[in-house]
Formats: structure tokens, sequence, C-alpha cells
């Protein structure tokens, strides 16, 4: 009897992202293909524009990106100090981590929802609101375009809101050797699962797999997402699929990586 083939995962997290996870996920025995969807790149200084903290309230940080950039920036800016005053955000755990790494910002400023609760803006709200009254001058840090809901609650709360672009992203080109490599594992009766950690991520990896005989990973793949709006939007696509069961194989599990890899596990051994 032939044994099955090992399952396989498919990383799609910008690049510099992966390394970590993959490497776990194959000392436990699981094969892992590093394949971003996006590629992420900072954008020039904007030095007119660009929020210091010490003429702002409130720094909303939207990933782990914005806020690595924007402590590039400011080290460029000669800048390495942090008011008391100034809360510096984020909508999750894993994007706060490269503001207590920096060294310099207070822990007391830094607020972001619990590891064990959503890690959205949602969330973050919901701890921002009852200081509604002293944030009145709030800046967020984003890619060059992006959700406006957190932004339109603060100006709905009467502060002024200025939304400062950091990154860009864009889909990712493969190479014809990385197709390759998908294709020869999507292998038939092979379990594959993959990752996804936006929406735009699955419309970019979705372009990438216009090629003839790639279109089966839709079919045939199971997946793990790190939020409810990213599952709707995969299922939406996943409708459109013959053959395709849109309503199963979706599994939804906060960011951390410790939280991906277990949710990997347990579909690829399901």
């Amino acid at each position: 009897m032939l044994r099955p083939a090992t399952p396989l995962v498919v990383l799609t997290r910008p690049r510099g992202r992966n390394q970590p996870l993959a490497a776990r996920l194959r000392e436990s025995g699981l094969e892992a293909l590093e394949l971003p969807a996006l590629a992420v790149s900072p954008l020039p200084i904007d030095a007119s524009r660009f929020p210091l903290p010490q003429h702002y309230d409130l720094i909303v940080f939207v990933s782990a990106n914005a806020a690595l950039f924007y402590l590039e920036q400011l080290a460029a800016q000669g800048c390495a100090e942090w008011p008391a005053s100034t809360v510096a955000a984020t909508v999750g755990e894993a994007s706060a981590r490269p503001l207590r790494e920096a060294g310099f910002i207070p822990s007391g400023c830094i607020v972001h929802p619990a590891a064990d609760t959503p890690q959205d803006s949602e969330a973050l709200w919901r701890l921002l609101e009852p200081r509604r009254g002293t944030l009145r001058r709030v800046a967020i840090v984003r890619g060059e375009s992006g959700r406006e809901w957190l932004g339109e609650c603060l100006e709905r709360a009467g502060a002024r809101v200025h939304r400062y672009a950091i990154y860009r992203r864009c889909p990712s080109e493969w190479t014809d050797g990385q197709r390759q490599t998908l294709a020869a594992g999507l292998a038939p009766g092979r379990v594959v699962v993959g990752l996804f950690t936006s929406s735009e991520s699955v419309d970019a990896f979705y372009q990438n797999l216009s090629a003839p005989g790639l279109q089966t990973f839709w079919r045939d793949a199971r997946f793990v997402v790190i939020h409810e709006r990213i599952a709707r939007h995969l299922q939406a696509l996943l409708r459109t699929v013959p053959g395709k069961n849109p309503a199963s194989m979706v599994k939804i599990c906060p960011p951390a990586d410790e939280t991906i890899f277990q949710a990997v596990v347990s579909l690829a051994f399901l």
C-alpha cells in the first residue's frame, strides 16, 4: 500500500514573515512552501506629513509592517523619544511587538487587544472608546489603502484624524520555478493547507494561480485565515470554483504564530 504524501502547507504572508512558522511546521513532519502573495515595501518618507509622536494623542499602527517602517522613519529623523501622553495602539499583540522591542516607548503607552480576544479594529475601538475625550489628535499609520472604519469612529468621536501611508502592497510576481514547485505539490489526494492573513492576499494569490494546473488548489485545499472577514471573502471566491464546497475546511484563528500553527496542524491531520 502506498503511503500518503506528507501534507503540504502553503504560507502566503509577505517575505520575511514565514520562516519561523515554516521551520516549526517542518519539524512537525509537514512540508512548508513559502509563497508570498503580496510584496510589501516602504514608501519614501514624507517629512512634511510624518506624524511625530509629540504632536499626537494617539498613533494607531494597522500592522506590524506599519510599526516597523514607522520606527525606521522616526529613527531617520533622529527621534528616539516617546511622550508618556501619546498612546501607541495596534489591532493585535503581534503588531505591537516592534513597538515593545524598540526600547524607548513606555510600556504603559502601548495599547492593543489581549491575545485571547479578537485582533481587529472593533476590539481596539472598545479599548479606545473610554478615552475618546482625550484623543483629539490622532494619526493612523497604514498602507496606501485600507479599512476606514476605525478612523471614522474616531472622527465621529470628535478627533482630528491624520492618515499617513507608509508602505505599499502589491501582488508578488512569481517565477516559473515557484509556479512549478506549487504545481508539483498539488498531487491528487494530497492534503494541502493554505494560510491567508488578508483579503488582499487571497485576491493576489488567485491572480497568480491563473496558470493551467494550479486552479486545483482552490478546489482541493483546506484553509486557515485570521479573521472572519477574510473567511467571508475567501468563501465568496470558492463559490466560483466548480466542485468546491465553500462552507467547509476554512478555519479562523488569531494571528499569532502559535495559534496559526495549531490551526494548520489540526487541518493537516484531520
